[in-house]
């Protein structure tokens, strides 16, 4: 049997050497980026639910205005504001400072059966 040789091209070798230096420069970067999204979301959201948490209740932090429907947690505003001085006509007791955070997520939850005010819903209680 003979044995068979392969010669490599030294452009060959430049052009595989340049996709691997490409292919590992866009990991490091992809890597990066989405690191860099990861940590600008958590800061703005404070951090929800973790797994340290004992209660595993979210801290609140406003990300959204309440000119715009669904009203959700995270959301600020008037809007929020009435939908909690209704809430607190049906007996739910949540602070009216017009922010939607965990107290006022679970008394909707209770009263209307969902996490979220649609503008609907929003238009029969004001």
């Amino acid at each position: 049997m003979k044995k068979e040789t392969i010669k490599l091209d030294n452009k060959m070798l430049w052009i595989g050497a340049g996709l691997a230096v490409t292919a590992a420069g866009f990991g490091v970067w992809y890597f990066l980026k989405k690191r860099k999204e990861k940590q600008q979301f958590a800061a703005s959201i404070k951090g929800t639910t973790t797994s340290s948490s004992s209660s595993g209740v979210r801290s609140f932090s406003c990300m959204y205005s309440d000119s715009s429907f669904p009203l959700k947690f995270g959301t600020c505003g008037t809007n929020v504001k009435k939908l909690q001085n209704y809430l607190n006509s049906k007996g739910s007791g949540v602070d009216t400072d017009g922010k939607f955070g965990p107290k006022t997520e679970a008394a909707v939850q209770k009263v209307f059966g969902t996490k979220t005010v649609s503008q609907e819903k929003f238009k029969t209680i004001s």
